[in-house]
């Protein structure tokens, strides 16, 4: 039995797991993910996380669309429309601080439109865009998934499967030379797929999403990542596993959302319980993707201006007090870059309400 939308408690779940992820996010690449190596490198579970809350908003999006051409629309303009305004301040930003004009070479231009710009061309790092040009992958495919699930759960099942065997690969092989096509990485796709679908799965499905399944695929996802360092000798450290992702990697992804999931109650009750918790978890849901694609730019502010550069020893009161400082100029850019986004695709959809990254 397959459920028609999402309940209230969990829309309202998947906002404040969207909201608890991006400011993991946020931390981790303010110092976050290597204040405590190798186990700080653990945080990085959220970003599969960011895959698996699309996959669960888009297949309902899906079925709710008349056509899938609409469907296409409203996730292509939600997604794509943020992301060239990202360009445009790039742009501009590389203008003022080195008084010139990028190089605008076909190349460059190309990867710009392809979601995978040119570090030459960027005053500050942007390679957290790499989501946004997995997600378009993704997106573009999403229908064949949809489709095939409506068609036949165990099909879904066996893609699952699949997708967990392929991760295998890259433990063995250098596969590299491999997955690239006109310069576009189409592996990463295809692993964070398996997130997608499990998100899809988990709120559509009745019987997937029960207690004992989840508890099953957390113990099985906990037993494999174990088997796979013991057997292997592996580094722990996520960071070596998060390029090409691994069976390591991909199955202790699965465990940490499937606890997440068991772990929805608590989420709940804290965030209603703690009114100023609320407020701050809305105002993250509200402005996700801002925040995603402008933390980079608060990074670069927060070192050129205010002259937070990482010393070559990190203290506590430098992590804590470069994260704040992010985080406002973060923030309070992130407000008219949603309002802006939201305008801008206004005009591509007039009637329709726009959709978020996730």
């Amino acid at each position: 039995m397959n459920q028609k939308k999402l309940s209230k408690s969990e829309s309202e779940f998947l906002s404040y797991l969207r909201s608890l992820a991006i400011f993991v996010i946020v931390f981790g690449h303010v110092g976050g993910f290597w204040v405590y190596r190798p186990y700080s490198e653990f945080l990085h579970v959220f970003v599969p996380v960011f895959f698996f809350i699309s996959g669960a908003v888009s297949f309902f999006s899906y079925n709710r669309s008349v056509t899938t051409i609409s469907y296409y629309k409203k996730r292509f303009i939600g997604l794509l429309v943020p992301y060239y305004l990202l360009c445009a301040l790039s742009l501009l930003v590389f203008i003022v601080t080195k008084q010139e004009f990028p190089t605008f070479s076909i190349v460059n231009i190309l990867k710009w439109i392809q979601i995978r710009p040119s570090n030459d061309m960027m005053p500050f790092p942007v390679g957290q865009v790499w989501f946004l040009h997995t997600l378009f992958i993704i997106t573009s495919i999403s229908p064949i998934y949809f489709r095939i699930y409506n068609k036949s759960v165990h099909v879904i099942y066996a893609l699952l499967f699949f997708i967990v065997c392929i991760s295998v690969t890259p433990l063995f092989f250098n596969i590299s030379k491999y997955v690239y096509i006109w310069g576009n990485n189409l592996y990463r796709p295809l692993i964070h797929s398996g997130f997608y679908v499990f998100g899809m799965l988990a709120f559509s499905s009745v019987s997937f999403n029960r207690k004992n399944i989840l508890i099953f695929i957390l113990l099985i996802g906990i037993l494999l990542s174990v088997a796979t360092v013991y057997l292997l000798n592996l580094d722990i450290d996520y960071a070596f596993h998060t390029f090409y992702p691994d069976l390591y990697y991909v199955s202790g992804s699965f465990a940490a959302i499937s606890l997440m999931l068991l772990s929805k109650n608590m989420l709940l009750y804290c965030v209603t319980k703690i009114l100023i918790l609320k407020s701050i978890f809305n105002f993250f849901y509200k402005h996700t993707f801002s925040i995603y694609l402008l933390h980079s730019f608060g990074i670069f502010i927060s070192e050129s201006v205010f002259g937070l550069v990482d010393p070559d020893k990190k203290t506590i009161t430098y992590g804590l007090a470069k994260l704040i400082v992010v985080l406002l100029i973060t923030c309070l850019l992130s407000i008219p870059y949603t309002k802006l986004s939201g305008r801008i695709s206004a005009m591509f959809l007039p009637r329709a309400k726009i959709q978020q990254i996730t």
